[in-house]
């Protein structure tokens, strides 16, 4: 069932509503019945109490910027009714915000299906909501990120795009803007705690922020996570799983980030090597001694105890049990597998004492989760006992292929189960780091196949440094909002969506077809996975459509690229333009590789090849130099050699990086 003209909705996930009631749709000319926003003069006074919390104070000033954007005026944001105005948007949540409730009592606030559910919304005209106020068009939450959900849509309904900032999709100016209909009802997600894992960080994310966004801090810090929280948001997620490589400084260590999640509405969680929010990539530079909890329990059991005297009044989901440090497994001793089983149980318990002892109850039963990634799956397979509440978050096998999901009886637990899942990876047997060619298409199988498994509690994917995976996190985002939203075949409809959402309706065609081929492109071999010999592997016959498909891609998306707006032309080139060069430019250069190496006369593949290299290394230079005023500058890594696919910090094995041909023969 179609929506608002930027948000989808399934049967299940739409709240019927009465026959008497219109939905609401935004609409650029107003006329008379219409809620007007903008009259080419003046746009509503926003209205919130200061008794709301504080995430929804901080949303509603985004709701006022977001104007701002659209029509160049910005409305105030005030705790009281603006004597001049004679409409308002009124902002609140369902018992904390005193006229929310009263209009709610009154019968004026049709809250049905929303009031007492999680992260559920209500938009509506309401008339002569309160004294003085003719209209009002009344945002209501269920609770605070309901609320927010509910202010972020009315944004997406006058044209910000969730990333604006992060993709830099431009903004268009309106002369005027209205609201046609009375009410949009929007019920709970699908999944309940939805979000990222920023992983991998040491080349993209970490140096732009350490050198370009945020000098000053000199890392991954607040005014980073200042941008990805909005993000989120704007995409209705609410989960986090921090940077936690070396590299970056422990998202635990800077008491202004966790105040920060807080001020929000997000909520913090950490990786599978990161037990009690407690990053311990950074432990031996502490001088305690091994982590060990066999041989060393009194030094780690007291950093866990400090991290939950620090982080217990936030809202969290505690990542419990223990492996080694960052992505190692579990020291020895214990050395055998019922040695392992009975550790890991008494962490358990000792980590659930120190959760009962020391974390708030504002928001309901503590969340925890266990995550049996790698060598804890046979931990766990070998008879460990996990906490019945505790969720256990299933893993795929690091390339999309979900290893394991609940059987029926742990399908009853109260816990429940979830899902952590890559976009991006960065370990043996070979990394893929640079560009996100995972389909649509697969995401949704792998995906919707744990939704159906029940496996519904929490959903989690490594997005690396977020860029280039842009694409990738906004389809899972509306998945994991409305898993049922999108059917098999899916893929088509969402990438027409989001081409006619980001460039306009006319590119939504040739927008898509273009990703299509991308995608499947980029299936056959991702770019950080080709090297010689799987290029000499292929039939003559293969090779050759492979080079007729680089080769097309390329001219598509030429195509597309001169008749894109200048205004456009940034977001085109971050979203489409970039990642279509890397697949079809690596592409090429390994096709043409082949041919040196299985013809005599060489030279005039050798010059195509540098000839290709040369326009990725322009294509990467003006991503981090041209793009936006130099915004990005850092975030794109370089062509990288890697020798070998095993060696964790390649890229792509590009052919000059080869010490000798595999092999030469002649062409006859």
């Amino acid at each position: 069932m179609q929506s608002l003209r930027l948000t989808f909705l399934s049967a299940a996930a739409f709240l019927c509503l009465s026959a008497r009631a219109a939905q609401l749709v935004a609409t650029d000319s107003p006329r008379f019945g219409n809620f007007t926003l903008f009259d080419g003069r003046s746009v509503p006074a926003i209205f919130v109490e200061t008794n709301d919390s504080a995430a929804v104070l901080r949303a509603a000033n985004d709701l006022a910027e977001d104007f701002a954007r659209v029509t160049s005026i910005k409305p105030t944001v005030a705790n009281q009714i603006a004597s001049d105005r004679k409409i308002h948007i009124l902002i609140g949540t369902l018992g904390q915000s005193r006229i929310i409730d009263q209009l709610s009592a009154e019968g004026k606030l049709e809250t049905s299906g929303v009031s007492g559910q999680w992260e559920s919304y209500v938009l509506q005209i309401v008339k002569n909501p309160l004294p003085n106020v003719s209209r009002a068009l009344v945002i209501a939450g269920s609770d605070r990120r309901g609320t927010i959900f509910g202010i972020y849509h009315l944004s997406e309904m006058i044209g910000v795009s969730p990333w604006y900032w992060w993709a830099d999709v431009p903004v268009p100016k309106k002369k005027t803007l209205a609201l046609r209909g009375d009410i949009f009802k929007q019920g709970p997600p699908g999944v309940k705690y939805r979000g990222i894992f920023i992983n991998d960080e040491d080349w993209g994310l970490n140096r732009w922020a350490s050198k370009t966004f945020d000098p000053k801090f000199g890392n991954i810090g607040p005014k980073t996570y200042e941008k990805v929280f909005e993000l989120l948001l704007r995409l209705r997620l609410n989960y986090i799983w921090p940077a936690m490589h070396p590299v970056s400084t422990s998202f635990g260590s800077v008491p202004e980030n966790a105040a920060l999640a807080d001020k929000f509405g997000i909520v913090v969680g950490s990786s599978h090597c990161e037990p009690m929010l407690y990053n311990n990539v950074h432990w031996n530079e502490h001088k305690q001694g091994r982590w060990n909890y066999s041989l060393n329990r009194d030094a780690i059991h007291g950093i866990w105890e400090d991290t939950a005297k620090a982080r217990g009044q936030y809202e969290a989901v505690w990542t419990i049990g223990i492996r080694g440090i960052h992505d190692a497994g579990m020291e020895r001793p214990p050395n055998d597998m019922p040695g392992k089983i009975n550790l890991m149980s008494q962490v358990f318990q000792d980590q659930r004492a120190l959760l009962d002892q020391y974390v708030t109850r504002q928001f309901g039963p503590v969340a925890q989760c266990f995550v049996p990634y790698k060598e804890v799956l046979p931990i766990y397979d070998a008879g460990l006992k996990v906490p019945d509440d505790v969720t256990l978050v299933w893993v795929d096998d690091n390339f999309g292929y979900i290893r394991r999901l609940s059987n029926p009886v742990e399908r009853v637990r109260s816990g429940g189960a979830g899902v952590y899942w890559h976009l991006s990876y960065y370990g043996s047997p070979h990394s893929y780091t640079w560009i996100d060619t995972t389909a649509p298409g697969l995401i949704w199988e792998e995906l919707h196949k744990a939704w159906e498994n029940d496996a519904r509690n929490l959903w989690v994917i490594n997005v690396g440094d977020i860029k280039p995976a842009e694409i990738g996190i906004d389809y899972f985002s509306q998945l994991a909002w409305n898993p049922d939203g999108f059917n098999l075949g899916g893929q088509r409809e969402f990438l027409q969506r989001f081409a006619a959402r980001t460039f306009g309706k006319k590119f939504a065609e040739p927008i898509a077809d273009l990703l299509r081929k991308y995608y499947r492109l980029g299936t056959v071999r991702k770019p950080e996975l080709m090297e010689r010999s799987w290029a000499l592997s292929l039939t003559p016959e293969r090779a050759a459509q492979l080079e007729s498909d680089y080769l097309d891609l390329l001219k598509r998306e030429r195509s597309l690229f001169s008749a894109i707006p200048k205004p456009a032309r940034a977001a085109y080139t971050e979203l489409i333009d970039f990642p279509v060069h890397v697949v079809a430019d690596t592409g090429l250069i390994f096709m043409d590789d082949r041919k040196v190496q299985l013809t005599n006369n060489a030279a005039a593949n050798e010059k195509e090849i540098g000839r290709l290299r040369a326009d990725l290394e322009e294509q990467v230079g003006n991503y981090n130099t041209n793009l936006v005023g130099g915004k990005w500058n850092l975030m794109m890594p370089g062509l990288v050699t890697g020798r070998y696919l095993r060696s964790w910090s390649s890229q792509v094995r590009w052919p000059w990086g080869e010490r000798t041909a595999a092999h030469r023969q002649s062409s006859a």
